[in-house]
């Protein structure tokens, strides 16, 4: 089952300046639904204003519900409206569509999913659209349950760019074949590779240089809506919580296993600031001249129809982190741009998209 969670009306949120919070609903559909069912690793992966997700029939009751959870929350908390939806992999299939699935492991422990086919794009479609007189989006309970978030945080400072800015970048191949999208992909990873050095750490969006806690901070406030219980109670544990993290981060100070050194050193790796979701997700950091030479080559590319992209010049980069034990260096990192900085690069991406086919229409957002 392929499981499609995206915040409504992204535009209002990013005008408004909520999308911090946007981000942060994303990834707690992810947690929520990790906690949800504890015994199994699902495959997921973030996509700055939402998420997707691929279970195993027997856990859609669960996932359901922490997922409708969700979204309730995320209405009380941030006043974002979340759509959610399951689509079975039969239901997809009957329309041609293909899903491949790999794992991709940052550290020991920490791994995250990358996805290849165009499952996850009809998936969504469906939820937004339904099929016929078939509707695949989740309707809400009277239920009035807590989602259990306790493993998500957002407790750092937005990254700045070291080299300009940072950079987000989609690109979706437009091949029907499966391993010529697989040398276009290549193609493109290898010209990046050659302007920006994907591997080198001034390419990254996070660094040692560039990873600063935050306290106090908004994010106080976000971390007491996630937990049950009083709010007013949730806000005083949690302000002492990011007190004292701020304080052994400060001065270095080993707590118990923690080790603030080698946690920020984990910080580095375990981030999914690259990525595949059917299609190529990059957020670098990069500096004009490298953005005008990555542009230009991939103008060319979609100048002989191989691709479409969006790409957006992003002041920061944010970082959402969803924390099981940071004593046992278990923890990964959700990064997208500032600014709505992935969400703006879709949009253009989906004018291009629209153009290829012949549909004209206002492209809302701009590179």
């Amino acid at each position: 089952m392929v499981v499609v969670a995206d915040v409504v009306n992204s535009t209002q949120a990013v005008n408004a300046g909520k999308y911090v919070e946007v981000n942060y609903l994303g990834a707690a559909c992810i947690v929520a639904v990790a906690n949800a069912v504890p015994e199994l690793t699902l495959a997921s992966v973030f996509g700055g204003d939402g998420a997707t997700l691929v279970i195993p029939p027997e856990a859609s009751e669960p996932v359901s519900a922490a997922l409708l959870s969700v979204k309730r929350w995320g209405k009380s908390a941030f006043g974002l409206e979340l759509r959610v939806g399951i689509v079975s992999m039969a239901a997809l299939e009957r329309h041609g569509a293909s899903l491949l699935v790999a794992k991709m492991e940052f550290s020991r422990g920490n791994d995250m999913a990358m996805f290849r086919g165009n499952a996850l794009d009809l998936a969504d479609q469906l939820v937004k659209e339904g099929d016929g007189n078939r509707s695949y989006e989740l309707t809400d309970s009277a239920r009035d349950d807590q989602p259990d978030l306790n493993t998500l945080s957002c407790r750092w400072q937005p990254l700045a760019s070291e080299n300009g800015h940072m950079l987000c970048l989609l690109v979706r191949s437009r091949s029907d074949s499966v391993s010529e999208s697989d040398r276009i992909y290549r193609q493109v990873l290898d010209e990046i590779d050659s302007v920006i050095g994907l591997e080198k750490v001034a390419s990254s969006p996070i660094k040692l240089t560039n990873t600063r806690f935050r306290f106090p901070s908004e994010s106080i406030i976000r971390e007491a809506k996630s937990k049950s219980g009083n709010y007013w109670w949730n806000l005083v544990e949690v302000t002492a919580l990011h007190f004292f993290i701020f304080v052994i981060d400060y001065f270095r100070i080993h707590v118990g296993k923690f080790d603030p050194v080698q946690y920020r050193q984990e910080l580095t790796v375990n981030a999914d600031f690259r990525k595949m979701k059917g299609s190529l997700s990059l957020v670098v950091d990069c500096s004009e001249a490298q953005t005008a030479q990555i542009e230009g080559l991939l103008m060319k590319l979609r100048a002989t129809g191989q691709i479409v992209y969006g790409l957006y010049r992003a002041p920061h980069a944010l970082m959402t982190c969803v924390v099981p034990s940071a004593a046992d260096h278990e923890h990964v990192h959700f990064i997208d741009g500032g600014d709505g900085g992935l969400w703006r690069a879709a949009e253009v991406m989906k004018r291009q998209m629209r153009e290829a086919s012949g549909v004209t229409g206002p492209a809302s957002a701009g590179v």
